[in-house]
């Protein structure tokens, strides 16, 4: 039985280049893809003209703030993308779309230096209910912050919006799970799982919650590539590399910083972030750069 699989290329703008990096998306899908663009957009912004000719759906903010997760959704000072909620848009597109059995999402700074179907196939056979790359628990990146867990606690203490908050406070180290997802596919169980923890009053940033509560839920995670603990023997070394405990991930293929032009040379690898010279995104990232270097001389003695 082929089963239906959502293919989401997930953006916040719709241009000509993201256009064409879609077009190729969807001709390199297996049987039983479903291609669609899903885009985020605020209140009153316009709808892109090439949306028109292509599947998508469109998730605005204030739809987001679903009043079923009260603790992720609450807070005058609640922000999508610097909380770490990017999720919501996932999750406004499955109530909308139930009926897929399972959902790949790519962000639009996302390329593979192959063909897709190549990626793609790898995981057909494979019943885990997340896959999702830089897969660790916290008791394996012990000295580790930041990207993964800002702090933690729990509802008793207050804590800050990126921080990792579950209603059980005894949840212990070994059982915090934290993920890199520009590129992941979850299953229907999956998203069942995550939309009852955040129901359940959880919160923090999705790269922490999401690998949590789907691995609380007694289902099955798998890192597709890199050489972390839950990569399988036959994909270690093979889709991606990074550092996981490099501030940025970098160096590797998929970082969180810094941008790059374009993908790179080695063959059949995932990206991240690339950021052309057409999109606003590296316009921004070059203006974050110059303020940094400049921060850094000036704190030179």
């Amino acid at each position: 039985m082929v089963l239906r699989t959502a293919l989401l290329f997930q953006t916040h703008f719709f241009d000509r280049g993201s256009a064409e990096v879609f077009d190729q998306l969807r001709c390199q899908v297996p049987e039983g893809f479903e291609a669609s663009v899903l885009i985020h957009l605020p209140p009153g912004a316009p709808v892109p003209e090439r949306l028109k000719g292509v599947p998508h759906h469109i998730a605005r903010t204030p739809e987001l703030r679903h009043p079923a997760y009260p603790t992720k959704c609450g807070g005058a000072d609640w922000k999508l993308y610097e909380h770490g909620h990017t999720d919501l848009i996932l999750l406004h597109f499955a109530r909308a779309r139930p009926d897929y059995d399972r959902y790949w999402i790519v962000e639009y700074d996302v390329r593979f230096s192959g063909d897709w179907r190549r990626f793609f196939a790898a995981f057909e056979a494979e019943e885990a209910d997340l896959i999702t790359p830089v897969l660790y628990r916290r008791v394996d990146l012990p000295e580790r912050s930041g990207w993964a867990w800002p702090e933690s606690g729990d509802l008793e203490t207050g804590a800050a919006p990126l921080q990792f908050v579950w209603p059980q406070p005894s949840l212990p180290p070994e059982r915090q799970f934290c993920a890199f997802m520009p590129i992941y596919r979850v299953t229907r169980a999956g998203l069942a799982a995550v939309d009852a923890a955040w129901r359940a009053g959880w919160a923090g940033h999705s790269e922490a919650v999401w690998p949590t509560a789907i691995a609380e839920a007694g289902l099955r995670l798998l890192d597709p590539g890199g050489d972390g603990p839950f990569t399988p023997p036959e994909l270690r070394g093979r889709f991606y590399t990074c550092t996981p405990t490099g501030e940025v991930l970098s160096p590797g293929t998929l970082c969180f910083k810094p941008p790059l032009y374009g993908p790179g040379m080695r063959p059949d690898m995932l990206w991240h972030p690339v950021k052309p010279l057409w999109t606003p995104e590296l316009h921004r990232a070059v203006r974050e750069l110059r303020v940094c270097v400049v921060g850094e001389i000036l704190s030179q003695p």
